[in-house]
């Protein structure tokens, strides 16, 4: 005979206070919470029936395999959970229970008049929350209910809030993205009405003139570039082939592209050839991560100073090093420059910067490759960032 689930009379304590308004939805609305009572005693199940219906609703299951089918077809709050059962144990059905919702956070109080440490310890295991030990207080079981339902309506609000946030960060991003489409023919034509103006008819201060708006466009064209480029790694619809590439060649090709605005800048770009060092890479993603590299590195450097770019052997990996001779990055707020559209507080003036998304586009650039980009301290006070391409065996 099961022992019996509530205290006798003569020990119960007071009538614990008066039950609380049940939850609300978003609109104010009340909502009952729901509640599955398993257990194979009908005079058990109608127990906690009499303590429970006037604050949840409430679902009976008599076994295991009832409660599990249940819980797969129903959403419920929480699970009363009777530890001994003939078909399958509340062990049992707890860790199926667990398996099955993944990490939803589902409260389970087991019901059991089993007090042996090792009992307690194989239910934690199993996946319970608590245990209630019968024969119940009816006090201790209403305040322990409405606490772990009250932890389940708080975890619901907090995902409805994810949810939302999520949908917002989409529907920005799809935003985005229809915008950059809608601009390309536009500004393409704008580039190509730049380039068929007659410099020669110009005065020198018109000349200026046309040379900075051909930079701000091609800069323009370049931001929208990397702004489609970024969605589609994360949305992994890229697929990257990769192919056997020497790294000089895709340094040179970068430096030359960055030579125009480096000069306009009176900064110096120093490629130092180390070697034929090649790597399996898609080649113009790489040369793109690159030129983001350089791009950022004239723009934080002094005039008359020199961004250095070299590549490095290592045991693991052939290592891409761009070194700049701008005032640094403390080391606090590093790992924030390769975060989208992310801002780090520059060391002198105290001046705030922002890289937009061609540094993340670096880091999605190599994790797309199996490597990495870091941060370090350059050798001449400036800023090194550092791609490293894992050596992998190479195809002839």
């Amino acid at each position: 005979m099961k022992e019996p689930i509530l205290q006798p009379r003569a020990h119960r304590r007071a009538q614990v206070d008066a039950p609380v308004a049940p939850p609300a939805d978003a609109l104010g609305v009340p909502k009952r919470q729901r509640v599955l009572i398993v257990d194979d005693s009908l005079v058990n199940r109608e127990l906690l029936r009499s303590l429970l219906e006037q604050e949840v609703d409430l679902e009976e299951a008599v076994d295991g395999t009832t409660a599990l089918a249940m819980a797969d077809d129903s959403d419920f709050d929480l699970v009363l959970l009777d530890v001994m059962m003939p078909d399958l144990s509340g062990y049992e059905v707890c860790k199926r229970l667990r398996a099955s919702r993944g990490n939803e956070h589902l409260p389970i109080l087991l019901l059991t008049s089993l007090t042996e440490q090792s009992e307690r310890v194989q239910g934690f295991d199993a996946g319970a929350d608590d245990f209630i030990t019968k024969p119940i207080n009816t006090v201790e079981l209403r305040l322990r209910v409405r606490a772990f339902l009250r932890a389940r309506r708080l975890y619901r609000e907090r995902q409805a809030l994810l949810d939302d946030l999520q949908r917002l960060h989409d529907l920005k991003d799809d935003l985005a993205t229809l915008l950059v489409h809608d601009l390309r023919n536009p500004l393409a034509g704008l580039v190509a009405h730049l380039q068929l103006i007659d410099t020669d008819a110009l005065t020198e201060d018109a000349r200026e003139s046309l040379e900075s708006a051909r930079n701000a466009t091609q800069r323009l064209r370049e931001m929208i570039d990397d702004l489609l480029q970024v969605r589609i790694l994360e949305e992994g619809a890229l697929e990257v082939v990769r192919d056997r590439q020497r790294v000089d060649a895709i340094l040179a090709e970068a430096v030359e592209t960055m030579d125009g605005p480096a000069r306009a800048r009176d900064i110096a770009l120093a490629l130092v050839r180390t070697g034929a060092h090649e790597i399996a890479c898609e080649r113009t993603l790489v040369r793109r991560a690159v030129e983001n590299l350089l791009a950022n590195a004239i723009r934080h450097g002094p005039a008359g100073s020199t961004v250095g770019i070299h590549t490095l052997a290592t045991p693991t990996a052939i290592e891409v090093r761009v070194e700049d001779e701008g005032p640094g990055i403390p080391e606090e707020q590093r790992p924030l420059l390769f975060s989208k559209y992310g801002t780090t507080e520059l060391r002198r003036g105290g001046r705030r910067s922002g890289h937009g998304l061609g540094l993340y586009l670096v880091s999605l650039v190599m994790r797309a490759h199996g490597g990495q980009v870091r941060v370090e301290e350059g050798v001449r006070r400036g800023t090194r960032v550092v791609m490293s391409f894992p050596r992998v065996p190479l195809e002839t």
